[in-house]
């Protein structure tokens, strides 16, 4: 059984996937649609998506970051981006309770508290651009090389939800005197 978490996006949502006895987890990302696509045709995707990943190894435990709310808007996020992340946030949770994924479904964890786990401490105001860069750099100190920020942000997630666990894995425990990046 592994453990999954996923940067959810309509654009490009980034997977992450571990199990006990891997050396470094699988990451990469899929796209959910196209400016046309509805959200219909988004959950229908993020569903065989994730029956694909569950097929080929089964998932016990389920993670994603938990959607914005509409008192986080700013940038170029509309109330219609909250409305479709909020959908593909829901049939997250509901193929996982319908797998039978602990936790009864997805948990949902906060951006800053895994972020703050994963690079460290954040002044407040640091773009997010800056912090999307800063955990791809603290992925390749663990000796991963995401292509995008999408998958970047699920292995920090994935980090995280294992610490939650009581876990350290493999890439944290060859960890050797480097320090966590830290935004000042």
């Amino acid at each position: 059984m592994s453990y999954l978490a996923l940067d959810l996006s309509k654009s490009s949502t980034g997977f992450a996937q571990w199990r006990e006895g891997w050396e470094n987890p699988i990451y990469g990302s899929f796209k959910l649609g196209s400016e046309y696509t509805t959200i219909g045709g988004m959950c229908g995707k993020l569903h065989r998506e994730l029956a694909a990943i569950h097929a080929t190894t089964p998932v016990k435990w389920g993670f994603i970051e938990k959607p914005l709310t509409a008192n986080q808007l700013h940038g170029n996020t509309s109330a219609d981006s909250l409305f479709k992340l909020a959908a593909i946030a829901a049939h997250a949770h509901s193929f996982g309770y319908a797998k039978g994924w602990v936790g009864q479904g997805v948990v949902e964890v906060n951006i800053s508290t895994w972020r703050r786990h994963f690079i460290g401490p954040m002044k407040r105001g640091t773009k997010s651009k800056v912090l999307k860069d800063y955990v791809i750099e603290r992925c390749r100190q663990l000796g991963m090389k995401p292509r995008s920020d999408d998958e970047a942000d699920a292995i920090g997630i994935l980090d995280y939800a294992l610490h939650t666990k009581g876990m350290q894995p493999p890439w944290r425990t060859a960890e050797v005197l480097r320090p966590m990046s830290e935004v000042r």
